[in-house]
């Protein structure tokens, strides 16, 4: 009867703790309304060995704006504006051109750019030593497993684990949180010379247009 017991407390008592762990870290991405900083990636493969060392920028714009740029070794740009997600490669002249709510489906980066949003629902959150662990609820995710690590209210390190165990490291530094970011930043005008790939899609199956 005793372990029993045991055993409902704990059903009962890791819900509470998720919905804890949950509000912490909405509390802080709350007052996050803007992120500035430089990073060092390295990411590893399933068997931890080291497939790319990469620096670049991040800046995140809430709500729903996120720019993200590799300068070295290979240049690359992500822009999330709102209404579209524009990768681009410079390395082919290409820009994609994502319809951004398709785009983040099940994604938990996207909860660091919308606090408020009703898709926390999809996602668990478990306070650890490391930060906090996001997991989304569906399979079709590309990303199991978002860590986010913390000093007080600021930023330091993400970490993103893909289905194919691939780990991506971001460790921050010259960070500057809540200050005002250009508007320019979160804009995409296609290069002269650069082919667009419209992957956009509205109700009645036409390309929107850039």
């Amino acid at each position: 009867m005793k372990r029993l017991l045991t055993i409902g407390f704990c059903v009962l008592a890791f819900p509470t703790l998720a919905n804890e762990a949950a509000n912490s870290l909405k509390s802080k991405l709350s007052q996050l309304h803007s992120f500035q900083a430089d990073f060092e990636q390295q990411v590893t493969d399933g068997q931890g060995q080291a497939v790319q060392h990469a620096q670049g920028t991040l800046h995140l714009q809430q709500p729903d704006k996120l720019r993200w740029e590799l300068k070295t070794p290979d240049e690359a740009l992500l822009i999330a504006d709102g209404q579209t997600v524009w990768h681009v490669d410079p390395f082919v002249s290409q820009a994609i051109a994502l319809d951004q709510q398709g785009a983040i489906e099940n994604n938990p980066l996207i909860l660091l750019a919308q606090p408020d949003s009703h898709l926390w629902q999809d996602f668990t959150v478990s306070q650890e030593s490391s930060g906090y662990l996001i997991r989304s609820k569906s399979d079709n995710s590309q990303i199991d497993t978002l860590t986010l690590t913390f000093d007080g209210q600021t930023l330091l390190s993400l970490s993103l684990l893909d289905r194919q165990q691939q780990k991506s490291v971001l460790n921050f530094r010259d960070i500057k949180q809540n200050i005002d970011l250009p508007a320019a930043l979160f804009k995409f005008t296609l290069p002269e010379g650069y082919e667009l790939d419209d992957q956009r899609q509205v109700q009645t199956g036409n390309l929107q247009k850039p």
